[in-house]
């Protein structure tokens, strides 16, 4: 047995809740990932819930097996199946995502494109500025509310116009998205910001 295990195990007993419960989770990660391996093999003929379940357990895991799974995720048929692997990617805030990310923006489920959105923002990768100015003619508000949110959380300057022009979005969620997007777009080269110093 490991030493990381065996200290593991020695916190299930202790004195305070909050720590046994941490070391219980902290348990189920080291599982998954000693077991990965064989995990990863076999989930090529997995069931969409299976997939979602081991996505899922990926997302505290911080490996390299489990980023690729992941990546691989992103082409999966199901919904769902999709929706779990973006949550992998953003929890492991790896750049070299960014571009399969990208790729979800165009996803034919509006979920997938507004979480992918959202991924993209939490990633902090200014590549994906561009791709979600896209997105802010998407029929679906949730989608152009995720796109405009990003946009604010990269500072993506360049859409600041498109930001604008989403102030006046017939859905509120947009609206205040945009609100929020536009005291986050940064300052202008002089030192000002939009309202103009």
């Amino acid at each position: 047995m490991t030493s990381r295990r065996q200290a593991l195990l020695a916190l299930l007993q202790d004195d305070d809740a909050d720590v046994r419960r941490t070391a219980a989770e902290a348990l189920d990660r080291l599982d998954l990932l000693e077991g990965l391996s064989q995990a990863l093999r076999m989930i090529a003929y997995a069931v969409p819930g299976e997939w979602v379940g081991l996505l899922r357990g990926l997302e505290g895991v911080r490996d390299e097996a489990a980023l690729r799974v992941s990546v691989r995720a992103l082409g999966h048929d199901d919904e769902g199946v999709r929706l779990a692997a973006l949550g992998v990617l953003e929890a492991h805030r790896d750049w070299r995502t960014t571009p399969r990310v990208v790729e979800r923006l165009s996803d034919p489920s509006p979920l997938v494109r507004a979480r992918a959105a959202e991924v993209l923002g939490s990633l902090g990768d200014r590549r994906g500025g561009g791709p979600l100015e896209s997105l802010l003619e998407d029929p679906d508000p949730e989608v152009r509310r995720a796109a405009v949110q990003a946009l604010g959380l990269l500072g993506h300057r360049p859409a600041e116009p498109r930001v604008v022009a989403m102030t006046r979005d017939p859905a509120a969620m947009v609206r205040a998205a945009a609100a929020d997007a536009l005291g986050r777009l940064g300052l202008t080269a002089d030192g000002t910001g939009s309202r103009g110093g």
